[in-house]
């Protein structure tokens, strides 16, 4: 029988040969989530197939009074005052300026450090760290060219590999895969590390 790959619905990473997700219902249809992220489906009140309607009832208790605190307390906020509205608008004016265009590092252990900043702030994060409780400590490579940083994450039974844009400060996704081979040629030498959270550091040389 073929074995056909299993993408998490939250953290969107490819479930591992031997791991099972976790079916939740939102409302709409039905959602496979991986072990590692049935917490954030909780929170999101998505219901786990199986649950009885019986304890569902406390958890949309909390929610409605959630709900009723929250509107309690914009019925208190008072009224912005004129000059109060200028000076958020001005803040939002700040926030909006991209950040790229800030200067950018010039050297390529410098735009590699910062492309793991990045990186380590973009949800590929969390798709890391899932493996990493799975599978340990992998593989980690991260080579600057034209201010695009490439960054290749390896482990025995699966690899990813992501694109961090300096300029936009943008992670993609290029690829993935359970063969390293499927990388072609042989690997550059490590020269960055990865921690349980998913953070990804470069080494001590």
């Amino acid at each position: 029988m073929r074995w056909e790959p299993i993408v998490c619905y939250v953290c969107q990473r490819t479930l591992l040969r031997g791991e099972f997700p976790v079916s939740y219902y939102d409302g709409e249809e039905v959602r496979s989530v991986c072990e590692l992220c049935t917490t954030r489906a909780n929170r999101h009140g998505w219901v786990r197939e199986g649950t009885e309607v019986a304890q569902l009832a406390p958890a949309a208790h909390a929610e409605r009074a959630r709900s009723l605190v929250a509107r309690l307390r914009g019925r208190r906020e008072p009224p912005l005052a004129e000059g109060s509205r200028g000076e958020t608008a001005a803040a939002a004016r700040v926030d909006d300026v991209p950040h790229h265009v800030h200067a950018l590092p010039a050297g390529a252990d410098a735009q590699v450090a910062r492309a793991l900043t990045i990186f380590n702030a973009s949800e590929h994060a969390r798709t890391i760290a899932g493996v990493v409780r799975s599978l340990g400590a992998p593989y980690v490579h991260a080579g600057a060219e034209d201010l695009q940083v490439d960054v290749i994450v390896v482990w025995e039974l699966c690899w990813y590999r992501y694109e961090v844009d300096l300029e936009n400060s943008v992670v993609r996704l290029r690829g993935q895969g359970y063969e390293s081979s499927e990388l072609g040629g042989e690997l550059p030498p490590a020269n960055a590390l990865a921690d349980e959270r998913g953070e990804l550091s470069l080494a001590q040389a």
